[in-house]
């Protein structure tokens, strides 16, 4: 088995998990891929799984852009069929890492965590606005991407098609 990860924290807390069940699991290797990968990076990962034949596991803890690129890399080294591929929740149920190159994902296992609602939460969410809710600081990035805008001026660029955001979207 060998694992590809471009998270580090989740692949150190699950391959670690993996090493500890001593459960006859032996990880051939692990393969980081950079953050921003350069032209060739992915072909270069799959050559280094190639290494060993008998690994033919693999694990991903990589985000859904970088697992495509992997797929597509092993499609283009004629790898179809020779990987199994173990996808972590960011592949999960997303068609995005598989489309139009679905034969390289057959028999592949990918895990989608049991998601649950909490009540209320969705009514409470919606009716927070930029005034009532400055203590997040993760809000103002959420409004940003949610209703393509931008809230200081100095980010707007001529062109680019973004508004300045108002407090009522």
């Amino acid at each position: 088995m060998s694992d590809v990860y471009n998270n580090v924290k989740l692949r150190c807390q699950c391959s670690g998990e993996l090493e500890r069940a001593d459960r006859g699991v032996c990880i051939s290797q692990s393969v980081k891929i950079p953050r921003e990968p350069k032209q060739g990076e992915f072909d270069k990962v799959i050559r280094r799984l190639r290494e060993n034949p008998n690994a033919r596991v693999v694990i991903l803890f990589a985000n859904e852009d970088d697992i495509r690129r992997l797929l597509h890399a092993a499609k283009k080294a004629n790898q179809t069929g020779h990987f199994i591929w173990v996808g972590s929740d960011s592949w999960g149920s997303k068609i995005s890492p598989v489309l139009d190159q679905e034969e390289m994902a057959e028999g592949a296992v990918t895990i989608l965590p049991k998601r649950l609602s909490i009540r209320g939460f969705d009514r409470y969410f919606i009716s927070r606005t930029l005034e009532n809710n400055r203590r997040n600081i993760w809000f103002a990035e959420f409004w940003e991407n949610n209703f393509n805008c931008k809230l200081s001026r100095h980010a707007l660029k001529k062109g680019s098609g973004l508004k300045k955001c108002t407090s009522r979207r």
